[in-house]
C-alpha cells in the first residue's frame, strides 16, 4: 500500500513539474520576444520625436537664414556712416523682423570690428554693448561666405543665455564690410522639447558637429557644454556623419539610455533624442505581467487540480495536519479571550490596590520628614504611577474610551503644545505653527485631543529620521466647502481642524489607504504596534469627527483632525482653577461609597484632612440607609460593586434627595457610565489609581459646579 501510494504521489509530482516547467520555457520565450518587440516600440517613439524635433529645427534655421538674407539685402552697399545715419529707421525694420520670427531674440548688424552699429533691441546702441568684455561673442563671427552657427554663451550685462547665428555683409563692390548677427534662445527649442517630453524620460539636444550643445532638455543649455569626441555621440557622427542610434550610459543624469541622432540637411547640426532603458524595461514588465495574468489562472487551476489529487492520495496526513492546526487556532483563540476576561476582571480590584498604595504613600510622605525614609516613599510612588499607567496601555485595547466633550480652543492647545513637542522632537525637527485667527471653539475631550496630536507628532518624527519641520495649523471648516458630503460620519454643518504636517518620506497610496487599520505599521518588528493611528481614528470618531490623509511618497504627510464646533455658545468653558496649593473643603457632607475596605479608608482619611465630613458605606444599601436619615452634599461612590452598582445608587440617590451631586470613581467602568464610548451626560467621573490632589480637585469642581438643565456639570 505504501509503495502503490508513494508512487502515485511521485507521478503527481512529476506531473505537477511538468506542467510548470512547460509553460515557463513558452513565457520565457514569449517574455524574451517582447523585450525585443519593446525595444523597437521605443526606437520608433524615438524617431517619431526626433522626426518633429528635426522639423522645428529646420524651420528655425530656414527663418534665420530668410532673415539674415533681407538684411543683407537691407544694408548692401551701405558703409558703416549710412547705417548709422539711418539707424534710426534701421533699426526699427529690424525690430520688425525680430517680432515676425518668435524663435529669434535680437537682431544685430556689426562693423568689420564686431562692433554694434544697429540693434533690434536699441536705438542708439548703448557703449556697453561694444565693451572689451564681448570679445567672447566676436570669436563666434562668421569667419567665411557661409552662415556661422556660434557656441552657446552668456551676456553679462542681461544675464541671458544665447547662441549666434552671423553672416557677412559686402559693400556694392562685393568687398567684407561687416556682419549680420542672430542671436537666438536655447529655448526656442527647449520648449518644444519640453512638450514633445511631457512625463516621459525622454530627452532632447541639439548639438554643432564639434560637439557643442547649443540646447537641451531636461536639463537647460549653458556656455561651455561641449561633448568630447571619445562619448557616444562623437563616436557615432565619426563613423556614420548623419547619424543613427546607440545606447550609452549619459553625461548629464548618469542614467542608461537610447540615443537617435539625425544630421539636419545642409547645416553642421545634430538633433539628438534619448529615452531611458529602465522606462522600456518598465513597459515590457508590464507586458510580461498581462501574459502573466492571462496564463497564471490557467496553470493554477492546472495546479490546482494536481495537488488536489496529490492531496486525496495523502488524506490521512492532510487530516492530521488540518486537527493539528485547528487546535492550535483554538488554542490561541482562547489564549487571547482568557488575556482579555483577565486584563478587564483584574482591572478593577488592581487599580484599587494601586488607589490605596499611592493614597498611602502620598500621606506617609507628607508625615515622614527624614530625608533618607522620605526619598524611599517618594520613589515607591513613583513606581505607584508608572504601574497605572501600565495598567491604562492595557485596557486601552480591552475596552472603549471614556470620552468627556468639553469646549476647546485649539489655538491654545497648540501654544501650550509646542515647547513639550520641542523637547520629544529633538533638535533636528523644527516646529512652526500657522493659527487661525476667529478661530471657533471646537467641541472634543481635551485629554485625548492632546494624545492624538502627540501621537501624530512622533509619526511625523519617525517619517523625518534625517530631521525635518513639523507644521501644526488650525483652520475653520465648513461640510459644505470641505467635504461635499464626503462622508457620512459628519453631520454638523461647522467642523474646527487642526493639521499635523510633515517634510518627512511620505506615503504610498496603498499605505496611507491602510495607515488607520489596527496594526498595521510599516515599522520594523519591535519599534511599533500599528495601534497609534487607530487609537486617533477611534477617538475622532467618537467624538462625531473624521481625520484625512494626504501624503505624496518623499514630499511629507499632512493628517487633519476635523472636530464639531462647539454646540453651545452661551455654555461657559470651564477652567482650571487659579488658586494655588489644594482646594480644600468648607465642611460639606460627603458619602463615600465602596466595597473595597483599603480604598473607602484611604478616600475617607483624604477628605477628612482637606475638611470635608465624611460618612461611610460598604455597599449601595447601606448608602441608601445613611441617605435616608443624614443631610449630605456629595455622593462619591464606586461604579463596580456587589449588589446595587454605583449607577444605580445614584439614580435611586438623586430621585430620593433631588439637586444631589455625584462623583463617580472606578478602575473598570464596563457600560454603567460609559456608552459608545462617551460618558453618559450629567456623569462626572475619577479614574482609579488617583492621588490626593487629583481627589481634591475633582471633588471640589464637583461640588462647585454650575448643573445645567440637562442635569450636565459644567
Amino acid at each position: 500500500m505504501k509503495q502503490r501510494k508513494d508512487a502515485a504521489l511521485r507521478w503527481l509530482w512529476i506531473s505537477l513539474a511538468a506542467s510548470v516547467i512547460a509553460p515557463a520555457l513558452v513565457f520565457a520565450y514569449a517574455a524574451y520576444a517582447a523585450y525585443q518587440d519593446a525595444f523597437e516600440l521605443a526606437d520608433e517613439r524615438i524617431e517619431r520625436s526626433l522626426e518633429v524635433s528635426a522639423e522645428q529645427a529646420l524651420r528655425v534655421f530656414r527663418s534665420i537664414n530668410v532673415t539674415l538674407d533681407s538684411i543683407d539685402q537691407i544694408t548692401r552697399g551701405k558703409t558703416d556712416s549710412t547705417i548709422k545715419d539711418s539707424g534710426a529707421e534701421l533699426s526699427e525694420r529690424l525690430k520688425q523682423f525680430a517680432h515676425t520670427f518668435p524663435d529669434i531674440s535680437s537682431i544685430w548688424v556689426l562693423d568689420r570690428n564686431g562692433d554694434a552699429l544697429l540693434s533690434s533691441l536699441f536705438f542708439p546702441v548703448p557703449p556697453a554693448f561694444n565693451a572689451p568684455e564681448r570679445s567672447h561673442l566676436k570669436a563666434e563671427l562668421a569667419q567665411s561666405e557661409e552662415a556661422y552657427i556660434g557656441r552657446v554663451v552668456g551676456i553679462s550685462l542681461t544675464g541671458a543665455i544665447l547662441f549666434p547665428v552671423s553672416k557677412r555683409r559686402h559693400d556694392s563692390s562685393g568687398t567684407f564690410n561687416g556682419y549680420t548677427l542672430i542671436s537666438v534662445l536655447p529655448s526656442a527649442f527647449e520648449n518644444l522639447y519640453a512638450t514633445l517630453r511631457g512625463k516621459s524620460s525622454a530627452s532632447f539636444a541639439l548639438i554643432r558637429d564639434d560637439g557643442a550643445v547649443l540646447a537641451r532638455h531636461p536639463i537647460a543649455a549653458r556656455p561651455g557644454i561641449v561633448l568630447d569626441p571619445s562619448s557616444g555621440f562623437g563616436q557615432l557622427i565619426k563613423n556614420n556623419p548623419e547619424g543613427g542610434r546607440y545606447t550609452t550610459v549619459s553625461n548629464v543624469d548618469g542614467l542608461e539610455r537610447r540615443f537617435a541622432v539625425r544630421k539636419l540637411a545642409g547645416l553642421p547640426v545634430y538633433v539628438s533624442s534619448s529615452m531611458e532603458t529602465s522606462e522600456i524595461r518598465s513597459a515590457w514588465l508590464r507586458q510580461v505581467g498581462g501574459y502573466l495574468a492571462i496564463g497564471a489562472p490557467a496553470l493554477a487551476l492546472v495546479c490546482f487540480f494536481i495537488v488536489l489529487t496529490a492531496r486525496s492520495t495523502a488524506a490521512f496526513y492532510a487530516e492530521a495536519e488540518r486537527r493539528e492546526t485547528l487546535e492550535q487556532e483554538m488554542r490561541r483563540s482562547q489564549r487571547i479571550e482568557a488575556v482579555g476576561q483577565l486584563t478587564g476582571g483584574i482591572a478593577h480590584d488592581f487599580n484599587n490596590l494601586l488607589t490605596i498604595i499611592i493614597g498611602n504613600l502620598q500621606m506617609a510622605s507628607r508625615r515622614v520628614t527624614d530625608e533618607k525614609p522620605k526619598a524611599l516613599i517618594e520613589n515607591a510612588q513613583k513606581g505607584a504611577l508608572k504601574a497605572a499607567e501600565l495598567t491604562k496601555r492595557l485596557l486601552a485595547f480591552s475596552r472603549k474610551q471614556a470620552l468627556d466633550p468639553r469646549p476647546v480652543d485649539l489655538n491654545r492647545l497648540v501654544q501650550n503644545l509646542t515647547d513639550m513637542l520641542a523637547r520629544t522632537l529633538g533638535e533636528t525637527i523644527s516646529i512652526e505653527t500657522n493659527l487661525a485667527p476667529d478661530l471657533w471653539e471646537a467641541q472634543a475631550d481635551l485629554t485625548e485631543l492632546e494624545s492624538a496630536v502627540l501621537n501624530l507628532a512622533l509619526n511625523a518624527r519617525d517619517a523625518m529620521p534625517n530631521g525635518g519641520t513639523l507644521i501644526l495649523e488650525t483652520s475653520n471648516a465648513s461640510l459644505d466647502e470641505q467635504f461635499s458630503a464626503s462622508s457620512d460620519q459628519l453631520n454638523a454643518p461647522q467642523y474646527v481642524s487642526i493639521s499635523v504636517k510633515d517634510t518627512g518620506i511620505g506615503m504610498a497610496p496603498e499605505v496611507a489607504d491602510k495607515a488607520f487599520e489596527p496594526f498595521f505599521t510599516t515599522k520594523p518588528p519591535g519599534t511599533g504596534t500599528g495601534l497609534g493611528l487607530s487609537q486617533v481614528y477611534g477617538f475622532v470618531k467618537q467624538s462625531d469627527g473624521d481625520v484625512r490623509i494626504n501624503s505624496t511618497p518623499g514630499a511629507g504627510t499632512t493628517v487633519t483632525i476635523y472636530l464639531p464646533r462647539r454646540k453651545d455658545a452661551s455654555e461657559p468653558e470651564r477652567k482650571e482653577q487659579a488658586i494655588g496649593g489644594v482646594p480644600r473643603g468648607d465642611g460639606e457632607r460627603v458619602l463615600v461609597t465602596e466595597d473595597d475596605e483599603g480604598v473607602r479608608q484611604f478616600v475617607t482619611d483624604t477628605l477628612v484632612e482637606l475638611g470635608y465630613e465624611v460618612m461611610q458605606a460598604q455597599d449601595g444599601s447601606a448608602a441608601l440607609n445613611v441617605l435616608a436619615t443624614s443631610q449630605v452634599d456629595l455622593l462619591l461612590t464606586d461604579v463596580v460593586m456587589p449588589g446595587i452598582n454605583g449607577r444605580a445608587l445614584a439614580v435611586e440617590a438623586q430621585r430620593r434627595r433631588p439637586g444631589l451631586k455625584v462623583l463617580y470613581m472606578t478602575g473598570y467602568s464596563r457600560d454603567a457610565i460609559v456608552h459608545q464610548g462617551r460618558l453618559d451626560p450629567g456623569v462626572s467621573l475619577i479614574q482609579k489609581p488617583f492621588t490626593q490632589s487629583d481627589l481634591a480637585q475633582r471633588v471640589r469642581s464637583v461640588l462647585e459646579a454650575i448643573v445645567t438643565r440637562d442635569g450636565r456639570p459644567i
